[in-house]
């Protein structure tokens, strides 16, 4: 309980950290917040009414301690500069289609990349282990928006699978997790028609964290296998399967999750190319178009800010997760 009530309490001072850096480098950028809002001709008097309006002309300090209390109150991003709106209203559905797909990548990538990574290192220098490193090296030198586009034209035109880009209509769901929601719904139809349309951008999102996984997870499980508990446990006459499974695998699961959590922050970053090819309708593209296309910087501050905390708490979960792999840990 100390473990984990130490790192929950270390959370709160980053966040906050990473709030004024978000926020400092933002109100760095050059030009006039106005600018996105008035044109050229624009009268001076209504300029200056709206800046006061929005509190520009405050200090740097006191309109960062008061977006970091509306949001942490309120969840209030502030109002679009181009627009008027609330930055909120939008971001939170972008947020959730962003995550969706994210979780449904790192999916991918956790039980291709750990079967891949487990297969070599159990049969070190095999057919098997040049398969893995040579899947490996294509996951990480691919560039996921050639990828994204060779599989769309592949599934569609050479495989003749009509491939449906965006994401299902999803009329009276509460939550943007469509592919989630409709599993506790038990609206299979909404589900089959979600999964055809994110299974392209999922595994398109998923080559680069699967090749990592692959990787770590072959170091991490040989490491382990030339230790002497692996090597007693064979000589016991445990089976290789039991050997790798109970023992191995086990004591390999904390570098293993460490970059697992890590590739998810990643793959919130990262997903803005296959969100554009693919047309999903996530945070990424959000930030790019509405955001720095338009130069309107409430949307650029709560879009990098929402994935800065998500991968804050990722990597928190993965740090409360070392406690229930290893029980040492909670007493360090």
């Amino acid at each position: 309980m100390t473990y984990a009530l130490r790192r929950i309490l270390i959370t709160v001072p980053l966040l906050l950290a990473v709030s004024f850096v978000v926020f400092a480098l933002v109100d760095a950028l050059p030009g006039d917040p106005a600018a996105s809002r008035f044109d050229l001709h624009a009268n001076p008097e209504a300029v200056r009414e709206w800046r006061a309006e929005r509190g520009l002309d405050d200090p740097f300090l006191v309109r960062w301690a008061r977006y970091v209390r509306g949001v942490a109150t309120r969840f209030d991003f502030g109002k679009s500069y181009a627009r008027d709106d609330p930055v909120g209203k939008d971001i939170g559905a972008k947020l959730q289609a962003t995550l969706e797909l994210a979780f449904c990548a790192l999916g991918l990538a956790i039980a291709i990349g750990a079967t891949v990574g487990i297969l070599s290192a159990t049969f070190p220098r095999s057919p098997i282990d040049y398969a893995g490193s040579l899947l490996a090296l294509g996951g990480i030198s691919l560039p996921v928006f050639w990828l994204g586009m060779l599989l769309w034209v592949l599934v569609s035109d050479v495989l003749g699978f009509p491939y449906r880009s965006g994401r299902a209509e999803a009329p009276g769901f509460s939550t943007g997790l469509i592919l989630f929601e409709s599993v506790v719904r038990l609206r299979f139809d909404v589900f089959l028609d979600q999964a055809r349309r994110i299974v392209l951008p999922a595994l398109t999102l998923s080559t680069i964290p699967m090749a990592v996984i692959t990787r770590m997870t072959r170091a991490a499980m040989l490491d382990e296998m030339g230790k002497d508990y692996a090597t007693t446990a064979r000589a016991k006459g445990l089976t290789r399967a039991r050997v790798v499974l109970k023992h191995v695998l086990r004591n390999a699961l904390i570098p293993i999750t460490t970059v697992t959590g890590l590739q998810f922050g990643q793959l919130l970053g990262g997903a803005v190319l296959t969100e554009t090819v693919f047309s999903w309708p996530g945070l990424g593209a959000f930030i790019v178009h509405d955001g720095v296309e338009a130069r309107d910087t409430p949307v650029i501050v709560a879009g990098i800010l929402l994935v800065a905390t998500t991968f804050i708490l990722i990597n928190l979960a993965v740090d409360l997760c070392y406690a229930l792999i290893d029980p040492r840990v909670r007493r360090a």
